[in-house]
């Protein structure tokens, strides 16, 4: 099984949890199979085995499941140990409103920079993204902010690492172009990146000091790229002070 598989089953529990995220209410066995595209049979028996489990509970009157405590205590340590039990979102959500812009929270994941958390500006064209989202580090703004808190020599591991995966679907990334976007990150102390992966869209990030456990962090703006080069003083100072702030809950 190559390393980028996931088994069926675990990832569809993760997208099930997902999913109940996103629309914060009971869903039902059907609903579950039409929206996420599964088997109405393996939708029921997914969703009772997660019941069972003692993770969603299921409301007989409406034949339908919601989430328990239990399954929101899963993650309540790594909210306290990462993100000063959720303070960090409230800081970013104060980054969304301030900029108007998409404001996002990265963490390196493998290859990737994986949006923990998005939220949207309030523009009426803005940079639409989910959270859960994966680039590659080597090829993206906030990727490049998150590799500029790192040696050249850790960059080019990355850079190493990448291509073997991208390899087998005749993919590859520039090594001196993504060492010379990230040295000019490092530099600048921040990484901008200009329709890297949408054309149009850029993305203003600057890394978060390193936090418990090693987990590495960036938070960055994205938008039209001609309305972040307008306002890159501004959005850098709002993306600055959350870094101060966050310094001052890391533990």
């Amino acid at each position: 099984m190559g390393s980028d598989a996931v088994i069926k089953t675990a990832g569809r529990v993760f997208e099930v949890l997902e999913y109940m995220r996103e629309v914060r209410r009971h869903i039902t066995v059907r609903e579950a199979s039409e929206k996420l595209g599964y088997p109405l049979s393996s939708a029921l028996v997914l969703l009772k085995s997660m019941a069972t489990l003692g993770y969603l509970s299921y409301d007989a009157k409406q034949r339908a499941y919601y989430p328990t405590v239990r399954l929101a205590m899963l993650g309540d340590w790594v909210l306290d140990a990462q993100f000063a039990g959720g303070n960090l979102f409230a800081y970013l959500d104060q980054v969304a409103k301030g900029t108007g812009e998409t404001a996002i929270l990265g963490l390196q994941n493998d290859i990737y920079a994986q949006y923990v958390h998005v939220i949207l500006g309030g523009k009426g064209i803005q940079f639409n993204v989910q959270s859960g989202t994966r680039r590659l580090l080597c090829m993206s703004g906030m990727g490049w902010a998150l590799l500029s808190a790192q040696s050249d020599a850790d960059v080019q591991r990355t850079i190493q690492r990448t291509n073997t995966r991208l390899a087998k679907n005749g993919q590859a990334v520039e090594p001196e172009l993504v060492l010379e976007h990230v040295r000019a990150s490092r530099e600048a102390g921040y990484a901008f990146s200009r329709s890297t992966v949408t054309e149009g869209i850029g993305i203003l990030a600057v890394p978060l000091p390193e936090r418990a456990g090693g987990e590495r962090l960036a938070v960055g703006v994205g938008g039209p790229v001609e309305r972040l080069e307008a306002q890159r003083d501004s959005v850098l100072a709002t993306l600055r002070e959350f870094v101060a702030r966050s310094a001052g809950v890391a533990r």
